[in-house]
């Protein structure tokens, strides 16, 4: 049915040569496992096990209609599929409808926001996909994801043109529901960020903010707030060298009187290329989580990244990598994406370990 289903998609996009069928199949043969206290927490240790990670696999349309005087529609739809998994697609990446033109561009749907763009951005893994990104902990809060490097649903945005390298964007994401608690207020959210990309230089900042989110809820009071600063920056010297950094302020409200949740967490990283080579290490720490009435003990964590890609073509490479998340004893971060879990739930103080040897084919 899905094959059907697409094929007749695709018949209709052909009828306009103004839709393009694009995507990506990658899959990672991977083993991962879990360590830590076996005495405090004995499902910590959990034995490697082998597994066929799908990497951010998806598959798009989009296109483009001239209307005239410069103005012109856009749309996208994607969706993600799993061809480990029966080839199943669920629709939960960009998909979206707007206008461009020498005003910028106006788009509604669901998005990518700046500030999970930032993320992308710095990332040295293949499409910041798999295991291992550093938005395990520049992405979360006390091991509970911030919502900064998820993609906004109900949201609309508007992208300015560029200046010479410099453009600027606005988001507001619609909550279209009422959270329960005396507030009966509405979960929403915005983003607002300005980024230079010229050259060999990338420089981003960005400001995000959830009012009643169900993120910040995860951490204590439904009706909470949550915010987060981020700044990111890329540069490329001569050599073919990438130099990448990040750094990520966020704070959520708890259930307590007055009470927050506060942390800053960074990321560094360092790529070769050479021929069809690059070889990339990165390193991302999350510090000691705040509270009103100090900080935390043991509430850090620390992660490494290795990476490797070969390029068999412009659009296929092999890859691999090599991580290890290391938890304090007082925390519990995870894999922001496909996380450990042999099949028991982890708990505080739990270190991952994972290695991955993969085949990504865009088309």
């Amino acid at each position: 049915m899905i094959a059907l289903a697409l094929a007749a998609v695709a018949g209709s996009a052909a009828a306009q040569t103004n839709v393009t069928v694009y995507g990506v199949v990658d899959l990672g043969q991977a083993f991962v496992k879990s360590s830590g206290n076996a005495a405090a927490t004995p499902s910590n240790n959990q034995s490697t096990v082998g597994r066929l990670d799908s990497n951010s696999s998806y598959i798009g349309f989009k296109g483009v209609e001239d209307l005239g005087n410069g103005l012109k529609a856009v749309f996208q739809i994607e969706s993600t599929v799993a061809p480990d998994n029966t080839g199943a697609i669920d629709n939960n990446r960009d998909s979206f409808v707007g206008l461009t033109g020498g005003f910028g561009t106006a788009v509604a749907g669901t998005l990518t926001h700046p500030l999970r763009a930032f993320g992308a951005k710095v990332e040295l893994a293949p499409a910041a996909a798999g295991f291992g990104t550093t938005a395990s902990l520049t992405g979360a809060i006390k091991g509970v994801k911030s919502g900064a490097d998820d993609r906004a649903k109900n949201a609309v945005a508007y992208v300015s043109p560029s200046f010479g390298g410099f453009t600027g964007t606005v988001a507001y994401v619609n909550g279209e529901t009422q959270k329960n608690g005396a507030d009966q207020a509405e979960a929403r959210s915005f983003q607002v960020a300005g980024q230079y990309d010229n050259g060999p230089l990338f420089v981003g900042a960005g400001y995000h903010k959830a009012v009643n989110s169900s993120a910040a809820g995860t951490l204590g009071n439904d009706n909470a707030d949550a915010r987060v600063y981020r700044l990111a920056a890329v540069y490329t010297l001569p050599t073919a060298t990438k130099l990448t950094a990040l750094y990520d302020n966020t704070k959520a409200d708890t259930d307590v009187a007055g009470g927050y949740l506060k942390r800053n967490a960074f990321s560094l990283g360092v790529a070769q290329s050479f021929g069809k080579n690059t070889v990339g290490l990165e390193y991302a720490k999350a510090a000691k989580t705040k509270t009103e009435a100090g900080e935390v003990a043991n509430s850090g964590a620390s992660l490494w990244t290795a990476v490797y890609t070969y390029e068999l073509s412009k659009r296929t490479i092999v890859h691999a990598r090599y991580s290890h998340l290391a938890n304090k004893d007082g925390v519990n971060y995870a894999f922001y994406n496909n996380p450990v879990n042999n099949g028991t739930t982890n708990g505080n103080g739990a270190d991952y370990t994972g290695y991955m040897v993969g085949l990504r084919h865009s088309f």
